[in-house]
């Protein structure tokens, strides 16, 4: 098992998805300077950006993104079952009992495997999608950063647990998301999907494509906050 809780799942998303999204960022009236935690600063970070969410026409192509992340997800939180344990200690009923029991990794096999999607469910949710352009020979974010910082009047980018791309397009040469403690650098490729911490631990950042343009969609996977899980 690789232990730097970096995955990279290939052909998350088809082809044809990834090269029909291109074309619809390149034509959208909704593009944006790309913004980090602390507003648009190119010294820190030079792209375009469209937040999906945001509009209605990108629905259906959200939806799609959505399913592949899910997927993906799921597969994460089953290599890594200690999201789905140690962050809330849950009590579920026994499958043969009926019995209440906390769910711990001695019983997970028992009381948890095939059913892991709803505990992800329960505990996560995902943050709103956002695609972004860098420009060959400029784009960048090349800022070391990592996802999970306080912000004037929210708590939500705390809740941030792990960190999710897309990438929609091939570039050999540049535009590296590179992981500065765990010494590895991951290279856009089309449909490539990256899950990885959004703490400190993975702090990272996106380097200058050279031989094109790069394009990706991101967002992070978040703890569902107190309220939602327990009530008011």
């Amino acid at each position: 098992m690789s232990n730097d809780f970096i995955e990279v799942y290939d052909q998350a998303l088809s082809p044809d998805f990834c090269q029909r999204f291109i074309e619809t960022f390149n034509a959208s009236p909704h593009l944006q300077p790309g913004r980090t935690g602390g507003g648009v600063d190119p010294s820190k970070k030079l792209s375009t950006d469209l937040y999906l969410n945001q509009h209605a026409e990108y629905q259906q192509q959200l939806k799609t993104i959505i399913e592949a992340t899910e997927r993906c997800a799921l597969d994460y939180f089953k290599k890594y079952r200690f999201a789905l344990i140690a962050p809330v200690a849950l009590q579920v009923r026994h499958p043969q009992t009926g019995e209440p029991v906390t769910l711990t990794h001695e019983n997970f096999d028992e009381v948890a495997a095939g059913n892991e999607l709803a505990f992800m469910q329960l505990l996560y949710r995902l943050g709103a999608v956002q695609a972004q352009k860098y420009e060959r020979g400029a784009g960048n974010y090349n800022y070391w950063h990592c996802e999970v910082f306080p912000e004037k009047g929210s708590v939500e980018a705390l809740h941030r647990s792990l960190l999710f791309m897309f990438y929609l397009n091939d570039v050999e040469v540049g535009g590296s998301t590179d992981f500065y403690y765990q010494n590895r650098s991951i290279q856009p490729r089309q449909g490539r999907m990256v899950i990885a911490p959004g703490y400190f631990t993975h702090t990272h950042r996106g380097t200058v494509p050279e031989s094109n343009d790069k394009y990706i969609l991101t967002s992070w996977i978040l703890m569902n906050s107190g309220q939602q899980l327990f009530g008011a």
